[in-house]
C-alpha cells in the first residue's frame, strides 16, 4: 500500500478515536471536573461547532499546504489534545480541549475522506467511503474498549497517554510520503458557496445534518443510558464498543457485498430500521433488549455517512468544496442535538431524548429518499 493510501486509512481511523473517547471517558470526566449531563453535552457541541468553524478552513488550506502537512497537524493536534483531557483540572480545560480536538478531528477527516476516495476504486466513490470508514469503525471501537479495561488497572491519566500514542503513531509514516495527490484547482469559497445552488448538495447536507445529529449523540450518551439500565462503567464501556464494532461491520459489508446500483436506495431502508430500532432502546425494559436494539442501530447507521458522501460525489464528482460544505451542515446536528439530549438526561429523562432521535431517523428516510431518486437530476 502506498504512503498516501496508508495515511487516508490512518485518517478515518484517527477520526473514529476523536469522535469516540468523549463517550467512553464521559463518566470519568464528569467526576474529574464535576460537571453535570447538560455541561457535559455542551462538550459535545463545542467539538461539533468547532469542527464546523475548522471543516471548511481546512477544506481551504488543504489545496495550499497539501494532504501531508494536514495529516500532521491533525495526528499532532489529536495527540496533544488527549493529554490535555487526561490532566483537565476544571470544565474549561476540557472545553478548551475538546474546541482544539475540532482542528485535528477536521484535519484527519479531509485527508481521510478527501484523499481516500482519490487512491481507492477510482469511480466508485461510495465503495471506496464505506471500505474507508470501515477504519473509522476501527478507531471507535478500540477506543473505549482499551479505556473501559485498562482504566480501572492503569488509571485514567496512563490510560489517555495510550489513546495519545494511538493518535500519534500515524506521523511516523505520514513524514515520509512523497506520493500524496494534488487537488485540482484548489479550494474556492466561492465555488463552495455556488454548491449552495445545487440541490443535490442541499439534500446531502440536510441527511448529514440527521445523521451526525444521530451518531454523535448516541457515541456520547449511550454509557449514560446504559446506567439508567445499571449498568456499571466497565460493561457500558464494552457494549459501546460493541455499537461501534456493529458500525465497523455494516461498512465493511457494504464494500464488498452491496451493489453499485444499490446505493442511491440503500441510506432510506437503513434509516427506516434505524428509527425502529431506536425506539426499542426507547422502550426497552431490559439491559439485554437494550443492548440489542443499540446494537441493531449501531449496524445500520454504519453505512449512512460514507453512502451518502459517495452518492453526493457521484452526482457532483470528488470535491474539497462539496465535502467541506455538506460536512459542515451535518456539523450544525451535532452542535444542536447533544445539548438537547444533555438536557432531557440531566432532568432523568433520557429516554424522551432518544425519541427526537427516533424522529431524525425518520426524517433522514424522507431526505436520503429525494437525494436517492435524483433530485440533481429532476432539477435539471
Amino acid at each position: 500500500m502506498s504512503i498516501a493510501g496508508l495515511t487516508a486509512f490512518s485518517g478515518v481511523f484517527a477520526l473514529g478515536v476523536i469522535f469516540a473517547i468523549f463517550g467512553s471517558i464521559k463518566l470519568k470526566l464528569q467526576e474529574q471536573i464535576k460537571i453535570d449531563d447538560a455541561k457535559a453535552g455542551s462538550l459535545i457541541s463545542a467539538l461539533m461547532f468547532s469542527c464546523l468553524i475548522f471543516s471548511m478552513l481546512i477544506g481551504a488550506l488543504t489545496p495550499l499546504l497539501g494532504f501531508k502537512v494536514v495529516g500532521l497537524v491533525g495526528f499532532g493536534v489529536g495527540a496533544v489534545c488527549v493529554l490535555l483531557l487526561a490532566a483537565a483540572p476544571s470544565y474549561g480545560t476540557a472545553m478548551l480541549a475538546f474546541l482544539a480536538l475540532g482542528i485535528a478531528a477536521m484535519a484527519v477527516n479531509t485527508v481521510g475522506n478527501t484523499l481516500g476516495p482519490m487512491v481507492l476504486f477510482p469511480g466508485n466513490p461510495a465503495k471506496a467511503n464505506n471500505l474507508m470508514n470501515v477504519f473509522f469503525g476501527l478507531g471507535s471501537l478500540l477506543t473505549p474498549l482499551i479505556i473501559g479495561n485498562l482504566i480501572g488497572k492503569a488509571g485514567y491519566k496512563a490510560t489517555l497517554g495510550v489513546i495519545a500514542a494511538m493518535l500519534a503513531v500515524p506521523i511516523l509514516w505520514t513524514v515520509m510520503g512523497t506520493d500524496f495527490p494534488k487537488i485540482e484547482g484548489g479550494f474556492n469559497f466561492g465555488r463552495a458557496a455556488g454548491w449552495l445552488a445545487n440541490p443535490a448538495v442541499l439534500a446531502a447536507g440536510a441527511a448529514l445534518f440527521c445523521y451526525i445529529s444521530l451518531e454523535s449523540t448516541l457515541g456520547g450518551f449511550l454509557t449514560t443510558y446504559l446506567a439508567d439500565h445499571k449498568v456499571d462503567p466497565t460493561k457500558a464501556n464494552n457494549y459501546l464498543a460493541g455499537f461501534w464494532c456493529a458500525l465497523m461491520l455494516a461498512r465493511l459489508f457494504t464494500a464488498f457485498c452491496v451493489p453499485q446500483a444499490m446505493f442511491p436506495y440503500y441510506v432510506p431502508v437503513l434509516a427506516l430500521v434505524a428509527a425502529v430500532s431506536i425506539m426499542m432502546m426507547v422502550t426497552a425494559k431490559s439491559t439485554g433488549s437494550a443492548v440489542l436494539a443499540m446494537l441493531v442501530t449501531g449496524f445500520v447507521m454504519g453505512p449512512i455517512f460514507p453512502t451518502l458522501v459517495g452518492v453526493t460525489f457521484g452526482k457532483t464528482g470528488v470535491s474539497a468544496e462539496v465535502f467541506g460544505l455538506i460536512f459542515a451542515i451535518g456539523l450544525l446536528g451535532g452542535i444542536i442535538t447533544p445539548r438537547v439530549m444533555g438536557g432531557f438526561s440531566a432532568s432523568g429523562n433520557i429516554r424522551k431524548g432518544m425519541q427526537v432521535l427516533a424522529a431524525l431517523a425518520v426524517a433522514l428516510i424522507v431526505i436520503s429518499g429525494v437525494l436517492g431518486l435524483g433530485i440533481h437530476d429532476l432539477a435539471k
